[in-house]
């Protein structure tokens, strides 16, 4: 049976317009569920409010909560989880989703299984919450571009379902992109039989350099399917950008072959003008396969780096905390012989006042 994917309008966060976009889409996909819980992953990055387009809108979180028969749990473990979540829930909504509804919040840095995957031939250790295999999961990411994987959507939104401490651990095993992407392509065949559903908060999205410090720009949709993969694929379609640009897809599609699917719903609007992040243009430099060895070797050098901009600090030391290689002193200063460029520091900023740059050789190459 072919594949469907469902795009519906639905053009603000009224409860009664996003009520009605989410019963539609129900209607074009189906829904069964058997289950006696519901674990709701959505995208909380950051405890940032949720006008700014970082996070997965918590009035999703409240209308699912409400028409889903199941019990419902609310999890998600974003970098820094570990040292106290719930501002992460009350900055976000999700609180009050709670207080609303039947949904319990939930923390998933708890009791967990411990995976073991091969990315080309690095043996990568990581703890994934039991919640995870006690219920199955909707998930629920933001529409939003990311400077390590081009777009973040339902396969990048399942890294949410480590640890966060282990998060920043793991970027210290594959600093580079390549490794990375391959890293999400490997868990999401790990946890795909465990995503029952896959939601996208399409209605605010954000593009140039997301995940937490892009541009807003309203888009007025909701996108949804069973499958992540096809959901992915049809959003990169619709942001103007090719399988090989999104790193994940591009690898996603050569180890698996691009699936087919159907479009069902509204009739799609391509996203006029998206704007990719900086780091998007010398991933494509990378893996130009007509490189010169000295080229190779300077693609090295071809990267983005994050920048402290010590005006707009308000000194919250969330990059402190956060840098998994210890690359930021206590004064803000950040040590460029130590940093990855993982680009953690840059995510979790809740003041925007870390920036990124591309590196002089970048400057030089890039347009």
């Amino acid at each position: 049976m072919q594949k469907k994917i469902a795009i519906v309008k639905c053009r603000d966060y009224k409860k009664s317009t996003v009520r009605d976009a989410i019963n539609r889409i129900f209607d074009l996909l189906g829904w069964e569920s058997s289950e006696q819980g519901i674990l709701l992953k959505p995208n909380m990055l950051s405890a940032r409010s949720p006008d700014e387009a970082v996070t997965t809108h918590p009035v999703i979180l409240e209308v699912l909560s409400e028409i889903l028969p199941e019990k419902i749990y609310i999890g998600d473990s974003p970098p820094g989880s570990h040292k106290g979540i719930e501002q992460y829930w009350q900055k976000c909504g999700y609180s009050d989703v709670a207080s609303k509804t039947k949904a319990t919040l939930v923390k998933l840095e708890g009791k967990s299984t411990l995976f073991n995957l091969n990315i080309s031939g690095r043996i990568v250790s990581f703890p994934v919450s039991d919640l995870v295999f006690t219920y199955p999961v909707f998930n629920l990411p933001k529409f939003k571009t990311h400077n390590i994987t081009v777009l973040s959507l339902c396969m990048k939104n399942l890294y949410g379902l480590i640890s966060g401490y282990s998060k920043g651990l793991l970027h210290t095993k594959f600093p580079e992109p390549e490794f990375f992407n391959r890293f999400i392509v490997e868990l999401y065949n790990l946890l795909k039989n465990r995503i029952i559903f896959n939601l996208i908060d399409a209605v605010e999205i954000m593009d140039k350099n997301g995940p937490s410090s892009g541009r807003k720009r309203h888009y007025g949709y909701l996108i949804a399917g069973k499958d992540a993969v096809c959901v992915d694929i049809f959003c990169a379609g619709l942001a103007g950008l090719l399988l090989e640009d999104v790193v994940f897809l591009k690898i996603y599609s050569a180890e698996y072959g691009v699936p087919d699917f159907e479009v069902v719903g509204d009739k799609p609007e391509v996203i006029n003008n998206f704007c990719p992040p900086l780091s998007s243009a010398i991933f494509k430099i990378q893996d130009k396969p007509v490189l010169s060895n000295v080229l190779r070797f300077s693609a090295n050098r071809l990267n983005i780096i994050p920048v402290i901009e010590h005006k707009h600090c308000r000194k919250c030391m969330e990059c402190f905390k956060v840098c998994p290689v210890k690359a930021i002193s206590e004064d803000l200063k950040i040590n460029r012989k130590k940093c990855i460029n993982c680009l953690c520091c840059f995510e979790v900023c809740p003041h925007r006042a870390i920036k990124i740059k591309r590196s002089l050789l970048a400057r030089f190459i890039l347009p």
